[in-house]
């Protein structure tokens, strides 16, 4: 484990969870993080997708791509895929909705060795607070408003 793998998995960890902040804030179903942490090239992530409150880990190794033989050529393409992936494809929030059996986090990604078990085991030094809402983005902004259909008056 390199200074270099460290620091590319502390940065797509940021950027991941600006991203999902992002998404968030312009309207898509929402992903609500916990903790998040990273340990050498590995990331966590746990989270809740509402209206499930099942409590939701990932955990991925940021040196191997999840779409290619190779290692990621950059944070940006990694970020991109961890989200479009784990999250829009994976949809948690359509698995299991309103099925909090207990307090277990259901893990996916891999490697999960030492991944832990329920979101008490996890340090406070881990808890993820959300930044201030970011402001919708451009592409939100421009998209036409739902407009009411037009209604005709019978004229007779």
């Amino acid at each position: 484990m390199s200074e270099a793998e460290n620091q590319f998995s502390m940065a797509v960890l940021r950027k991941l969870l600006r991203h999902i902040e992002q998404e968030n804030a312009d309207g898509h179903d929402p992903y609500l993080v916990s903790h998040a942490w990273a340990e050498g090239p590995r990331i966590f992530l746990v989270y809740t997708a509402p209206p499930s409150s099942t409590v939701w880990g990932l955990v991925r190794d940021t040196r191997e791509s999840i779409i290619d033989p190779a290692p990621w050529p950059d944070v940006d393409e990694a970020v991109r895929y961890y989200y479009l992936l784990d999250f829009e494809e994976n949809q948690p929030s359509a698995s299991r909705p309103g099925e909090a059996e207990d307090d277990s986090i259901w893990w996916f990604g891999h490697p999960r060795d030492g991944a832990p078990v329920r979101p008490s085991d996890i340090p406070a030094a881990h808890r993820y607070t959300p930044p201030a809402p970011p402001p919708p983005s451009e592409q939100s902004k421009n998209t036409r408003p739902d407009n009411e259909p037009r209604r005709y008056g019978n004229r007779l």
